[in-house]
Parts: structure tokens; sequence; C-alpha cells
């Protein structure tokens, strides 16, 4: 809000003060107690405030004041109020979904708490951090022996799949980054750290694809340090997403109910992990099984997979239910945002 045509309406005790203001930038509203309203009226009742009053449609002799003849967007923003004067607002004010024509009939307003930037940001992020990053790490961690020959457009399936995961992980990201910097016009200084992790997690992912571009050839002596810094690199950044995560469902911009959406988060967390486990189990029962039979002496392929097919159909029913779940917390937590 700033440089508005504001109209207080102040809970003082048992009555309702009803008073003209006016705003520059984000300073406190300044009252004009000489400024014409007419016909003022409030009311009470159950915790709600109702008030109401009449002004000329134009008012020439204040330039501060908006002409009525226009369609303006209209701002309903609460807060408390002590002893008459009034505090900052704590969560977002409502919007107008669009421009309002302040002669036309009386009708009922739609609006919404949250802009379509931000909105838009927090989807973006949801998409990326929640589902194509996580599934990407997870067919690259654990199906490389399901798919060990399957080509596609000359390179292994899982390869491809992750590339493709990974790369729409990255777009998302920088997508989403750049829009609240759109709508505050530069950095939030009402964020918190939101936006330091959110700096932290642009320059992970940016850093990721540039050492893909110059990893050294799989037989190379030190593609074991590529392997690491790839995997912790991803791992942090992965961590930090979270993080950043359940700070921004709560900042003012976006506010999603509490707590419904802290449980949905910590309930995808649990159902990641709990995913991420059982392949690392079912991997170390494979592998146990193939030692086994090494020192039986029996012929094992390279992939121990191969010796067990069931493995293979196993950990694609897991892959299949996993990706419904996270699909399904993902929805949820866009439905949540298109509701604020």
């Amino acid at each position: 809000m700033g440089d508005d045509d504001i109209y207080l309406c102040v809970v003082n005790d048992q009555s309702v003060q009803i008073n003209p203001a006016r705003s520059t930038g984000r300073s406190h509203p300044i009252l004009n107690s000489q400024f014409p309203i007419n016909d003022m009226a409030w009311r009470l009742e159950d915790g709600v405030t109702q008030c109401s009053f009449r002004r000329n449609i134009q008012l020439p002799e204040y330039s501060e004041r908006f002409d009525l003849d226009r369609q303006y967007y209209i701002f309903l923003a609460d807060g408390k109020a002590v002893n008459g004067r009034i505090h900052k607002h704590d969560q977002q004010p409502l919007i107008t979904q669009g421009k309002v024509n302040l002669q036309g009939s009386p009708k009922e307003l739609k609006g919404s708490r949250s802009p379509g930037y931000i909105k838009a940001h927090g989807s973006l992020m949801f998409i990326a951090w929640i589902t194509t990053a996580n599934i990407g790490v997870i067919v690259a961690r654990f199906f490389k022996s399901v798919w060990p020959t399957t080509t596609m457009f000359g390179q292994k399936i899982w390869f491809q799949v992750h590339r493709i995961l990974m790369a729409a992980t990255v777009l998302f990201t920088c997508i989403g980054f750049i829009l609240p910097f759109l709508y505050r016009g530069g950095w939030s200084h009402f964020a918190g750290v939101h936006p330091y992790f959110g700096c932290m997690i642009l320059i992970l992912v940016i850093l990721q694809p540039i050492m893909a571009i110059f990893r050294p050839n799989p037989c190379a002596a030190r593609r074991y340090l590529f392997n690491w810094l790839h995997w912790a690199t991803g791992t942090f950044a992965r961590i930090i997403a979270v993080g950043s995560i359940f700070l921004g469902m709560d900042l003012p911009a976006l506010d999603l109910r509490n707590p419904w959406d802290t449980l949905v988060m910590v309930g995808f967390i649990v159902w990641h992990v709990a995913a991420e486990l059982i392949l690392e189990a079912h991997n170390y029962i494979i592998t146990s099984k193939a030692r086994k039979r090494e020192e039986d002496k029996l012929e094992i392929m390279d992939s121990s997979e191969l010796i067990d097919p069931q493995g293979h159909r196993l950990k694609m029913m897991i892959l299949t239910i996993y990706i419904c779940g996270n699909l399904t917390f993902l929805i949820t937590l866009l439905v949540g945002i298109s509701l604020t």
C-alpha cells in the first residue's frame, strides 16, 4: 500500500470512529478530519465491524483524493488498534480481483490476500522442490540398474529422465526467483531470511548444470570427486529448499492457512523419506544376495538387480506409488495457494 485514498473504521471501546486518511509510500496513515464525509454509520455485532459513509464523487479542492468516477482496486486491511490508533496490519490486505466501478450497483466482490506474482512464485517453487527435483533424484539414485541398456535419444533412459526433471527444476526455480522482485520492485526487507535462502538455492541450482557440463569421463580417476560434489550440492539445495518453503508459507504475502500447510509439508517429508529408506533397504537386500551368490561362486552379472527380475517390478511399483503420493501433496498445496 502507498499513496492511497484511505478510509479508517477504528473500534475504540464500544464505538467506531470513521476517518479519512492519506499515506505516502509505506508511512503510517495521516488522518484528515477536515475532509467532508457524510451520513456516517457503524455497527458492531459478533466481532464483526461494519461502517458506511457518503462522499462526493469529485472533490477538486482535495487534490489528494481520488475521483470516484473511475475504476480502482479496493484494498481491505485489518489489524489491531490501541486507544484509537491503528497498528500495522499483520497480514496481507484483501485485494479485489479486478478494478471496481464505484458508481455501479451494489454487488458481492471477490478478492485475494495473495498477489498473482506471489501465487505463481509459490506454485513454481512447490512444483520444483516437491516434485521434479525429488523424482529426478530418486530415478538417478535407484533406477540405473532397472534400465541398464534402454536408451532414449541416444542416452540411457534413467539419465534422460533425470536430466529433463532437473532442467525443469532449474527453469522453475529461476522463474520463481524473479517473480517476487517484479512484485516488490526490489529486495523485500519484510520477508526475513526467506529471500536469503532463495539466493542460496539459486546459486546451487545454477552450479549443478555447470558442473554436469564439465564432468569427467565415467572412467576418469577423479570422477568420484564430481559424484560426491554433485550429490552434496544437490542434497544441500533440497534441504535449504524445504526450510525455505516452511518459512515462505507463513509470510504475509502468501500466508497459507495454519496448521494444515505445515501438516501437509511434514506429511510430504515423511512420505519422501520413507520412499528413499525403502529403496535403500531394497538395494541392500539385493546387494547382499548378490554377494552371497558371489561367495558361492555363482555367476553374477554387473547389475545385481538383473539376477532378480522381481526386484525390477518392486522398484517400479514403489516409484509409481511414490509419484502418486508426491502429486497428491503437490496438488493439495497448489489448491491451498489458489484459495488464498
